[in-house]
């Protein structure tokens, strides 16, 4: 790092350190930039604190009371601005989505000093008010918008008009990955693997994963399908798998703290989300020289997944063409061999150095 950016002041802003993949980027890039000379904060607006990151640590959830009351609020409000006010940020950096828009646009403007806001979500609903003139108002102090792919990036300037929306991909730690991916696995059988939450909206749709896989020749050769992850949805994905008779063949494994040894040991990625961000999972797995099959989904496996050189892009929503591509896998000895030797170098650009350059480039804007 150059010497014009030590001592650089840098916030990032969560709703948790925790779960999601934007939390997930903000704990790696504050590793990373405090590293490099960077002072680093972090605010963190509920919820738990699971992730490793660097610098200091403002967790409003402790001027939380059970009833989240009115003076509640207002306590978090005031220190919230005097945080704010008394550290003068050269740059603070928003990772949330929007639920709540008179909220934001007293953060926004009352709070926040300018600031850059990140997209993760193909969705913009989850960032954008459906007024484009009360988006803007709430934007006033935006001087950046930050997607994490092509097809986000372009959905913001098409949708809203804004300019100003740079793409900076969605870091990955490698050294890190190697490290936890060499952690010891006690299975002794072969699996292909999927992971992600099981929230009520079902984005990850683990019952497709399920149904294809049920109807793939896998079962036959007695590869088994491990998920990973936990929610709500998770009771009604184990009653889907002993309705298919496939209670012996599809493993729950849960919440795990490293999903690294899991994609080392695998045969394959699967994947058949509705929309994405920037799939992390992909770029986890393809480090660990895990081949993907995955939907062509909005919005990412396109940008990582070249066909049949990394992993298999599959026609979004083709549950045929899924189970075609899944049993290609299996038959096809050579294509899976050539897609594995080629999954650690197709994601190099997306290492935590590279990313971090992007970012110094974005501050070096900003000064």
């Amino acid at each position: 790092m150059t010497q014009k950016f030590h001592r650089l002041k840098i916030c990032f802003v969560t709703v948790t350190l925790s779960d999601g993949g934007a939390e997930r980027v903000a704990s790696d890039l504050s590793l990373y930039f405090e590293s490099q000379g960077i002072q680093v904060y972090h605010v963190v607006f509920s919820g738990k604190i699971e992730y490793n990151y660097a610098g200091k640590l403002f967790h409003l959830e402790h001027l939380k009371d059970k009833r989240n009351s009115w003076w509640s609020r207002s306590k978090r409000f005031f220190a919230l601005k005097k945080f704010f006010r008394e550290n003068h940020f050269d740059c603070v950096i928003d990772f949330r989505t929007k639920e709540y828009f008179l909220q934001e646009l007293i953060i926004h403007n009352f709070i926040y000093p300018k600031f850059i806001q990140t997209v993760h979500n193909y969705h913009l609903e989850h960032y954008f008010n459906k007024s484009k003139i009360l988006t803007k108002l709430m934007y006033l102090n935006c001087v950046e918008f930050i997607s994490v792919s092509k097809a986000i990036q372009k959905k913001v300037t098409a949708d809203y008009g804004y300019n100003n929306s740079g793409l900076i991909y969605n870091p990955s730690n490698f050294k890190q990955t190697k490290i936890d991916s060499n952690e010891f696995l006690n299975f002794n059988f072969e699996f292909v693997v999927a992971a992600g939450r099981m929230h009520k909206n079902n984005v990850k749709q683990f019952d497709v994963i399920i149904e294809t896989y049920a109807k793939s020749i896998l079962p036959s050769k007695n590869i088994k399908l491990v998920i990973l992850g936990d929610g709500e949805l998770k009771d009604d994905f184990i009653d889907l798998s002993i309705r298919l008779n496939m209670e012996d063949y599809v493993i729950f494994e849960g919440f795990v703290s490293n999903p690294f040894k899991y994609y080392k040991n695998a045969l394959f990625l699967v994947m058949a989300s509705k929309f994405e961000g920037f799939p992390m999972v992909i770029i986890e797995a393809l480090s660990c020289r895990l081949p993907v099959v995955t939907w062509d989904f909005n919005s990412g496996p396109s940008e990582i997944i070249k066909s049949m050189e990394n992993g298999i892009l599959v026609e979004n929503y083709n549950k045929e063409k899924l189970i075609e591509a899944m049993n290609l896998f299996v038959t096809d000895n050579n294509l899976y061999l050539h897609c594995k030797e080629n999954a650690v170098s197709s994601v190099k650009q997306f290492g935590i150095e590279n990313i971090g350059n992007e970012w110094f480039n974005v501050f070096d804007k900003l000064k």
